[in-house]
């Protein structure tokens, strides 16, 4: 659905995107990472045909950007951040008028109203005014807007941006429903956003791609495992090192995690690394135990997104 050819985009010889390739495929729901500065909205405003890149090739749905701009536009839906609306019209006026701009007829037109104010939860509002609605209600008028006429393709800035818990919840969960029958392509801060809806993700440093593949495969598949057990630190840490898998043991700060055992004796914390899964567990449990050692705790911890972003940013590794 869209591809993206050694995309370059720079304004008064500032670079905003350099040499970017990238790749989603229909009925994915990818999620676009950065910090602010990387390049997100300019490959958004790109790829919605807001401005021409300076070089490289950008398609959507098989269309070229530069020479199929109307054409690509009927086929997405857009909700940039910031949500501009008409504050003077009313909610269902609005949504008229973005049908009118799709150039759908007056009875379809009144089917897309009922059925993107039931999927974005804008009943209650739909006679309102739109300049008197809340934050969180403008959010979901700016996402009804986007999916007036069923666009193939949906470009989403910040969606969640104003919405409170349960209105998250709904909206991701109305996301994860789009996919498979939509591509939808997810520009947010949120990793824990792009972790609960996203099936792939791409992270953009600097304006260059760094890292792009399934979340899973992003969080590098390491574990760690935590140990918390009653003993002498040091033996502890010998007879840990043993166990199969276990590459190396860091003594963690007790002050952080946990003050003393059951009868008062220090709690000594160990993270252990390595090629770990939950079948280590079993194996540190019951050395723990055959040393003669009380188990306080033990829990198995799974790398995250925010530290796999954090290590992409960091450094200046870069793919092209």
């Amino acid at each position: 659905m869209i591809r993206l050819h050694r995309l370059r985009k720079t304004y008064a010889g500032a670079v905003a995107l350099e040499s970017l390739s990238l790749e989603v495929e229909r009925g994915e729901v990818m999620g676009l990472l950065g910090p602010n500065g990387a390049g997100k909205t300019t490959c958004l405003r790109v790829l919605t045909c807001f401005v021409p890149p300076t070089s490289g090739e950008a398609w959507v749905d098989g269309l070229e950007v530069r020479r199929h701009s109307q054409a690509i536009r009927q086929r997405l839906g857009y909700l940039p951040e910031g949500v501009p609306l008409y504050p003077e019209l009313r909610v269902t006026e609005l949504l008229r008028f973005s049908a009118g701009l799709r150039g759908l007829g007056s009875r379809q037109t009144r089917r897309e109203i009922d059925r993107v104010t039931g999927l974005c939860g804008l009943g209650e509002v739909r006679r309102q005014v739109v300049g008197t609605l809340s934050r969180g209600y403008r959010q979901r008028l700016g996402l009804a807007t986007a999916l007036v006429g069923d666009p193939p393709l949906v470009v989403l800035d910040e969606p969640t941006v104003g919405l409170d818990p349960n209105q998250i919840r709904e909206v991701r969960q109305l996301i994860r429903d789009l996919g498979g029958s939509h591509t939808v392509l997810l520009s947010t801060h949120v990793l824990t956003e792009v972790e609960a809806v996203c099936s792939r993700a791409a992270i953009i440093h600097r304006g260059r791609l760094v890292e792009c593949g399934p979340v899973d495969q992003l969080r590098g598949g390491t574990h760690t495992i935590v140990v918390g057990l009653r003993g002498e630190a040091g033996r502890a840490e010998a007879v840990l090192a043993g166990v199969t898998g276990v590459q190396r043991v860091e003594p963690l700060p007790s002050a952080a995690l946990g003050a003393a055992g059951d009868a008062g004796e220090p709690v000594v914390w160990l993270r252990l690394h390595g090629e770990l899964d939950a079948g280590h567990c079993e194996a540190v449990a019951v050395a723990v135990l055959g040393a003669g050692m009380g188990l306080q705790q033990l829990r198995l911890d799974c790398s995250t997104l925010e530290e796999a972003f954090a290590r992409a940013t960091a450094g200046s590794r870069v793919e092209t």
